[in-house]
């Protein structure tokens, strides 16, 4: 089993289109079917309602999960008839995150909650807030390898030496955490190229060899198909959003 975090302090950047799209490829990409298991962490459920899910008032999410309310498999839904768990987050997760927080086993509380459950997935993908939160810290212990979509213009490239640091004091906690790489998201070909470019090799150049070489670009169909509560290889597996992903995560997968 292998757990992959996806973060950034600033929102519109691309993790959660990430975090469905990858975890889309990764249960389909190697060999055979794999089982994958994606954690929404951020209130706002982005995630959950990627996959057209609507959550009731007292549903279980992975806020209760985390605080051993529940179990991992009365807290996780299916997407569709697929091999993809979602386990969900919407408004309430704000007032889990103080108990969360304030418990004695923080900031490990999601990594001891999915204690050996874990291993009956191949793979879990972790959506954060965009903030450096209880809950990012507890996203980040627990997973083996964290990733960051840098989006192609200024203010997203300005904040990601801090944002490295952060996260490698944080997993510094536990010692298996380390970065997996940096990538390009909404990536605009026809629109300020030059500038962009510019951005990205910069990026790529301060972080050596953690700056990955696939980049996703801008597509109208990644966003259609959450609309339809569907990742983007349900949606339209030709589209440009669908072949930038199935790149990234084969990526992802080699340097595992």
């Amino acid at each position: 089993m292998r757990a992959i975090t996806i973060l950034n302090n600033k929102g519109g950047v691309g993790k959660t289109t990430t975090v469905q799209n990858i975890g889309a490829a990764l249960a389909s990409f190697t060999e055979g079917q794999k089982k994958v298991l994606l954690i929404d962490l951020d209130p706002q459920g982005s995630l959950t309602k990627s996959f057209g899910i609507r959550l009731p008032g007292n549903a279980w999410t992975s806020g209760s999960f985390t605080l051993r309310r529940v179990s991992l498999e009365q807290a996780t839904i299916p997407y569709k008839k697929s091999n993809i768990d979602i386990l969900p987050a919407f408004g309430s997760l704000l007032n889990d995150e103080e108990a969360i927080r304030s418990a004695a086993c923080f900031p490990f509380n999601l990594k001891q909650a999915l204690g050996e459950d874990k291993q009956q997935y191949d793979f879990i993908v972790i959506d954060c807030p965009p903030a450096l939160s209880a809950l990012t810290q507890i996203a980040l212990i627990a997973c083996d390898r964290y990733y960051i979509p840098l989006q192609a213009e200024y203010l997203s490239y300005e904040g990601l030496i801090e944002l490295i640091h952060y996260a490698n004091e944080m997993t510094k906690m536990s010692h298996s955490v380390e970065i997996g790489g940096v990538f390009a998201t909404r990536f605009n070909p026809k629109a300020n190229k030059k500038f962009s470019k510019k951005l990205i090799e910069a990026a790529s150049k301060q972080l050596k060899g953690k700056f990955l070489t696939t980049y996703i670009r801008e597509s109208g169909d990644l966003y259609k198909a959450q609309a339809q509560g569907e990742h983007i290889f349900d949606y339209n597996k030709a589209s440009n959003g669908a072949i930038d992903y199935y790149s990234l995560t084969k990526e992802i997968i080699t340097k595992l």
